[in-house]
């Protein structure tokens, strides 16, 4: 690809890259990206030196979702570094906090759209779509969705799924998200109704199942 060449252009092999510090959420997030409709390879990586390397090397990534808060980085320096090094590459910021503050700063950052961990999967790849096709996609105002249709999990309950995969307790889970264990506690309901199951091996056996959680963690999980 010539580097005055628009990523997005017709006929263009695209890769989206995914930058999360969490391996099994990264492993569930790159496997409903590559059974979505997303005409794109799909490669993941667990830091911003890694995801920084991956963009030198390979000129077909046209698109990286960059979770905010990743452990000893920050997501909005990434940004500026991406912005400045890799201009034509979009970039999508992913994050729990759904503040119209964090929003404006991401896209005012350089960013090409905020995706929050509220949005389910299908609301995820219609965002992706939307920035593929030149637009600056922001969430509309208003109360996130509180329900899960038709069996689709929100990013922020796949990230719980995850790490119920992973054996975490919900304390455990709220440390690492960061959030109160009351609202970990609704998350694992929420993900409960949404796969029909009644406990926590049921809900990991059928995201399993449904594509959401690898059967066991795949060898670019780590890397």
């Amino acid at each position: 690809m010539g580097q005055d060449e628009f990523p997005f252009s017709a006929g263009a092999t695209m890769k989206i890259l995914i930058v999360d510090d969490h391996p099994l959420f990264r492993a569930g997030f790159h496997a409903v990206l590559e059974t979505s409709q997303l005409d794109a390879g799909v490669l993941s990586v667990s830091s911003i030196p890694e995801g920084l390397q991956i963009l030198q090397r390979d000129p077909d990534v046209g698109l990286v979702l960059l979770d905010i808060h990743l452990k000893g980085d920050d997501g909005f320096s990434a940004l500026k570094v991406i912005g400045e090094k890799f201009p034509t590459t979009a970039c999508i910021m992913i994050s729990g906090d759904e503040q119209d503050s964090v929003v404006n700063r991401a896209v005012q950052a350089g960013a090409s759209g905020f995706i929050p961990k509220s949005f389910t999967a299908d609301e995820m790849v219609a965002a992706i779509q939307k920035v593929l096709a030149g637009e600056v996609f922001v969430p509309a105002k208003g109360p996130a969705p509180t329900t899960v249709d038709g069996g689709s999990l929100t990013l922020r309950q796949l990230e719980v799924i995850s790490m119920l995969g992973r054996g975490f307790s919900n304390k455990e889970i709220a440390r690492s998200l960061d959030v109160a264990e009351r609202t970990v506690k609704a998350h694992v309901s929420a993900v409960f109704e949404a796969l029909n199951v009644r406990n926590r091996t049921q809900a990991v056996l059928v995201a399993q199942r449904r594509g959401f959680l690898p059967s066991t963690p795949p060898a670019y999980a780590s890397r």
